[in-house]
């Protein structure tokens, strides 16, 4: 069998990139070079509209390039291009593009009917070569709707971030995209937890809404549940007609708090085993949560430095990590402990002072003022007070042995 030649890998690499970037979707190449707003242009079906649209095609790598513009879609017959060919330099941000609607006097089929408008580049030609290129292109969309007899409508559900016992709103923008005028409208919001069980249910304000009007219901909201991920569904009851709409949303911030380290059945020159404990406030299970560790003296030299074995954290539970420091070439004193949590692409740190003793490792949090309790005095002033009581027993003795002397 034949070797292959070596010189030939790097073109046959070539070519498979390039036949890659042939079959990508157009719109995925584009966006790293081109762009076009806006992204779609909305329309509500009137007998023989007209109107003229403008877009702004974006030359973000600022080349030179020539283009072709042209309407797909089921709409396609009913839009003129103004400028068919255009042409960039790199020297143009941008350039403005502008296409002409004319809808004809009626559509059959109700609902949304669409058409694109492609910007697709023109490849070049090289004399004497035959060159392979993958052609860019960028599309708006054109949305046409066209409203249903009677009445019909269609809502979007706006969700925020939501803080524990601050009031925030949920709000509802509704669509009349019927031929009538809906007199009374309202929504209520079903609040889910992460097991699919209801948890709260609130309601809106009422509105009525004209025939391809849209109006905002608004519904506030004072969580009072815990942090974590939830889900709401807004059900929207207009003349005893209903539709819905849904939406994740969150409650605080996700953040693992690492509330102590200990140490126990220690002996200095042995394996100091340190507990890390982990407390989720999420109402999820957090997976794969590890912790990376670092002892220090106080003048940041590394003692060691060790990552511990992952865990799941369940909701609203706490676990311990364990972490290891082999203490034979260590001597009493005080050390900074740093832990590092890891988890979900986030990371927790927190620092603790601890105190490596004989047969104990104590650990504060940096910073963290130690009270005395009850009236215990610290042992220096303990010491203080010692000291100046044996000189007034020195200094009485003297004054004694004194007088016996005048005697």
């Amino acid at each position: 069998m034949k070797k292959l030649n070596k010189a030939v890998i790097p073109t046959v690499l070539v070519i498979l990139v390039l036949a890659m970037l042939f079959f990508l979707r157009p719109s995925f190449i584009g966006y790293l070079v081109l762009d076009i707003a806006p992204s779609h242009v909305d329309l509500i079906f009137e007998p023989s509209l007209e109107k003229t649209i403008q877009l702004k095609v974006i030359n973000n790598e600022q080349k030179d390039f020539d283009a072709v513009v042209y309407a797909e879609g089921a709409l396609a017959e009913y839009i003129t291009i103004n400028e068919s060919m255009i042409k960039l330099t790199k020297d143009q941000n941008s350039k403005i593009i502008s296409y002409k609607v004319k809808l004809p006097q009626s559509l059959e089929k109700q609902g949304l009917h669409e058409a694109r408008i492609v910007v697709r580049e023109i490849p070049k030609i090289t004399k004497g070569e035959t060159t392979i290129t993958a052609t860019l292109a960028i599309a708006s969309k054109l949305n046409v709707m066209v409203p249903y007899k009677g009445k019909y409508a269609e809502i979007k559900l706006f969700v925020t971030d939501f803080k524990q016992d601050k009031e925030s709103n949920f709000a509802v923008e509704v669509i009349n995209l019927g031929t009538e005028d809906i007199l009374e409208a309202k929504a209520i919001i079903d609040i889910y937890g992460p097991l699919n069980n209801k948890l709260e249910t609130i309601t809106s304000n009422k509105a009525s809404v004209k025939s391809k009007d849209k109006e905002i219901l608004i519904a506030k909201w004072t969580p009072k549940l815990g942090p974590g991920d939830y889900y709401a569904v807004a059900t929207l009851i207009y003349d005893e007609l209903n539709t819905k709409d849904e939406k994740s949303f969150t409650i605080g911030t996700l953040q693992l708090e690492i509330v102590s380290i200990s140490v126990t059945d220690f002996k200095l020159g042995g394996i100091a085993k340190f507990d890390i404990l982990v407390e989720n406030n999420w109402n999820t299970e957090i997976p794969d949560v590890y912790a990376e560790t670092t002892v220090k003296d106080n003048n940041e030299k590394i003692y060691t430095q060790f990552k511990t074995a992952s865990a799941d954290i369940p909701a609203f539970g706490k676990r311990k990590l364990n972490a290891s420091w082999d203490t034979a070439k260590v001597i009493p004193g005080a050390y900074k402990f740093n832990i590092v949590l890891n988890y979900l692409n986030q990371k927790t740190e927190k620092i603790f002072d601890i105190m490596v003793e004989y047969d104990k490792i104590t650990a504060t949090l940096a910073g963290q003022v130690i009270g005395v309790e009850g009236e215990e005095k610290p042992a220096l002033v303990k010491s203080v007070y010692l000291l100046a009581f044996f000189i007034m027993i020195l200094i009485i003795f003297n004054i004694i042995i004194y007088f016996k002397k005048i005697r």
